[in-house]
């Protein structure tokens, strides 16, 4: 009995012209053909129940409803296939249902590729759900896809786009969570060659990608030291350099008396730098403020050194209060006086990453 499988079902009722004319609905034929199959073993149907049916309701069910005999087959498929294995007394059944229902070779094959392909599918994601494939897994998909009856072609077409699937999300995970560390990115490689997957990612990705990891080491690590070409205090070190910074400051006066204090987070800024193109908040026009000087800017452990046409300027990071960023442009708050409004055209979410790391020490 296949009860589980196949609902015994109710006949319908004979309309009044059935009844007048003496005929029987004809989806009644259907619907007695899933009743057997709720009540018999498969193999304990024979041929003769069938046309038991159909001379009853004078109709050949093939013809009349091949898709709900494909459909019986597809689900009896289906629920051996549940353990990803058939067994002898499975493919016997299989082939007594055939048989039975009347379907072709053809019809049969394009079942089991459309319901293998499920299988093959989900049975992939499993064994990828770790981001590894190890030689026993490997060797139970290739056993499972000729269980299946796939084609070759299929297969490697199901196992490629799942494998890419996995490292394509490993990669969006990364960038959900603005994060690279080494560790990830060990683990991202780790991945690709376990599920021997080429890490091809397009332009914009991998620019995403390699900010995240400077950004990573921005947080985590000492920052870099580079040599300066300025003379600096015996005490301090350089950590950047941006030539062609343009100086702004706003036109009269622009003092701030007042401030709540430090705003700005990492992950306010790597949300604004790895996706400029949705950042509405920190849209930025120039207006009312006027260009002061055209210059080098330096950031080092106690300043913001700025080297200009005009005249050297230089806040020290223990007067700055806050700060403000844009797509090229940071406003730096000072707890007294004017704020400046620098515009940097190059490495603006670096100056403004490390411009954090150094107010939160």
């Amino acid at each position: 009995m296949n009860d589980k499988l196949y609902t015994l079902r109710p006949l319908n009722n004979q309309s009044f012209f059935q009844r007048l004319f003496n005929q029987l609905p004809e989806e009644n034929s259907v619907i007695e053909l899933n009743n057997l199959l709720a009540t018999k073993p498969i193999l304990c149907i024979s041929q003769t129940d069938i046309d038991g049916i159909e001379n009853r309701y004078k109709l050949s069910m093939l013809n009349e409803f091949r898709l709900n005999l494909e459909e019986f087959y597809a689900v009896y498929l289906n629920y051996c296939l549940v353990d990803k294995v058939l067994t002898d007394t499975e493919l016997q059944e299989l082939s007594h249902l055939k048989k039975i229902l009347g379907l072709d070779d053809k019809t049969i094959e394009n079942l089991h590729i459309k319901i293998g392909e499920i299988v093959y599918k989900q049975s992939l994601q499993e064994a990828v759900s770790d981001g590894r494939l190890t030689k026993i897994e490997i060797e139970f998909l290739e056993e499972l896809e000729n269980t299946l009856r796939l084609p070759k072609e299929l297969a490697y077409k199901i196992s490629y786009e799942t494998r890419s699937l996995y490292v394509q999300n490993f990669v969006s995970k990364i960038i959900n969570n603005k994060r690279l560390s080494p560790a990830e990115e060990k683990e991202l490689n780790a991945i690709s060659e376990s599920l021997n997957i080429s890490i091809e990612l397009d332009g914009q990705i991998q620019e995403k990608l390699k900010k995240l990891k400077r950004y990573w080491a921005i947080e985590n690590l000492d920052l870099p030291v580079i040599e300066s070409d300025i003379t600096i205090q015996k005490s301090e070190v350089l950590y950047l350099k941006i030539p062609n910074v343009n100086w702004f400051e706003f036109r009269g006066s622009r003092y701030t008396k007042s401030h709540t204090g430090h705003s700005t987070s990492y992950n306010l800024i790597k949300d604004f730098y790895l996706n400029p193109e949705g950042s509405t908040s920190n849209s930025h026009k120039i207006s009312n403020i006027r260009k002061i000087d055209i210059g080098t800017l330096y950031l080092t452990n106690k300043r913001i050194i700025f080297q200009g046409i005009e005249k050297n300027s230089n806040i020290r990071i223990e007067r700055i209060a806050n700060f403000a960023f844009y797509s090229d442009y940071v406003e730096i708050v000072k707890d007294t006086g004017k704020n400046p409004t620098l515009q940097i055209k190059q490495n603006v979410d670096i100056f403004c990453m490390m411009l954090e790391r150094l107010l939160k020490r």
